[in-house]
């Protein structure tokens, strides 16, 4: 089927692409975004001074980015990728690297930023920080059928939606066993785990088991999932 375009978010409307067939589990061996490869970055960059008084290298802008005093590279806000509808997400490609930033270095977004471990160590040491990491998980969640809720006792829960079935075609059905949210799951898990965030990683990642358990054919992305679902902050391991 041919991919719908939306009509708005301008800034958005170059980075459309048609969805991608996966060819079985090969196509999810690779790093987390499915257009990764392992990053030999170097993170050299002039210190930014921090709240905190200490300073990190943040070239590309992603601390100022969650913090809502930045933009991507295309001058987007993260409140602007949060407003896009289920079908903006479904077929634009350059706003995951942004919502859940990992520090592999993408073939598809040249502009993606890094989450180097000194970024990471930000991210684990601020709450406001994951905060807005968690509402792009509830967004994604959603986007994916599924939703993200806090139990009687305020543990996170991730949970098969009431709208799961609309989510279906587009999350849930391989194409040649792979599908590219698949893909993008691998790079959520990663990054919540890089961000030290392992309860919403470990819910998420139930979730998952639960989708496979039901029937979900997802057996090429699965295993992928399981090691994803391990990842921890880089300076810690």
């Amino acid at each position: 089927r041919p991919p719908r375009v939306p009509t708005s978010f301008s800034p958005f409307m170059g980075a459309l692409c048609p969805r991608r067939a996966l060819a079985g589990g090969a196509a999810m061996e690779g790093p987390s975004d499915g257009c990764s490869a392992p990053s030999g970055v170097d993170y050299k960059a002039t210190p930014r001074v921090l709240s905190s008084g200490g300073t990190v290298r943040d070239p590309d802008g992603l601390l100022a980015f969650f913090r809502g005093t930045g933009k991507d590279n295309r001058g987007r806000t993260l409140e602007m990728m949060r407003d896009l509808d289920h079908n903006a997400m479904e077929v634009i490609h350059d706003y995951i690297q942004w919502f859940f930033p990992t520090d592999e270095v993408s073939r598809f977004n040249m502009n993606a930023p890094m989450l180097s471990p000194e970024i990471q160590r930000v991210f684990v040491e601020d709450p406001v920080l994951q905060q807005q990491l968690r509402l792009n998980l509830a967004k994604f969640c959603d986007f994916l059928g599924l939703e993200l809720k806090r139990g009687a006792g305020k543990e996170i829960a991730v949970s098969i939606g009431p709208h799961f079935q609309e989510r279906v075609e587009d999350c849930w059905v391989g194409m040649y066993g792979g599908n590219h949210n698949w893909l993008r799951i691998s790079r959520v898990l990663m990054c919540l785990g890089r961000c030290g965030m392992p309860e919403e990683q470990q819910a998420f990642h139930a979730c998952l088991e639960e989708l496979h358990q039901r029937g979900v054919n997802c057996d090429s992305a699965i295993i992928h999932w399981r090691q994803r679902a391990k990842t921890v902050p880089a300076f810690s391991e």
